[in-house]
């Protein structure tokens, strides 16, 4: 039997991906619009299954090639180390027998107003003197 359930995770405030890469929780109250957008996707199986998706807005952004080839990687590396530090510390989470697939990447950008939806944490991605909006999902289940 699936029973849907809402995770609060929140313990993860500030996360140093490299020396100039930081990962920092917002919580602002405003709304995010995102049209232009990167989308990783990593799926959970095991006592809790479900989808945690994760964009990276770029509705402001002028990027070049080279801009790109080294953001996109980033992004990707970040949701996952993410995500792994969630899973392995939040209590709600490492209770439970868990696995997290590779990280699924998708360039077609998706439409995501973070007004119209719960469950979403925002984060901004620091490089190099750039902040990144990166909003995450997560639509989760306990097995039981």
């Amino acid at each position: 039997m699936n029973i849907t359930k809402t995770f609060e995770i929140s313990n993860i405030e500030e996360l140093k991906i490299l020396s100039n890469v930081r990962l920092l929780k917002r919580h602002e109250l405003n709304p995010i619009y995102s049209k232009e957008n990167l989308h990783v996707q990593f799926q959970l199986s095991g006592h809790i299954k479900g989808v945690i998706n994760c964009f990276l807005c770029l509705d402001s952004h002028e990027l070049t090639a080279s801009d790109k080839n080294v953001l996109f990687p980033l992004f990707v590396e970040s949701m996952n180390i993410l995500i792994g530090k969630q899973i392995s510390e939040d209590p709600e989470f490492s209770a439970h027998d868990i696995q997290l697939s590779p990280p699924k990447f998708s360039m077609k950008a998706l439409e995501i107003n973070s007004s119209l939806k719960n469950g979403l944490q925002t984060y901004h991605l620091e490089l190099d003197g750039y902040i990144f909006t990166i909003i995450t999902e997560y639509i989760l289940g306990v097995v039981n």
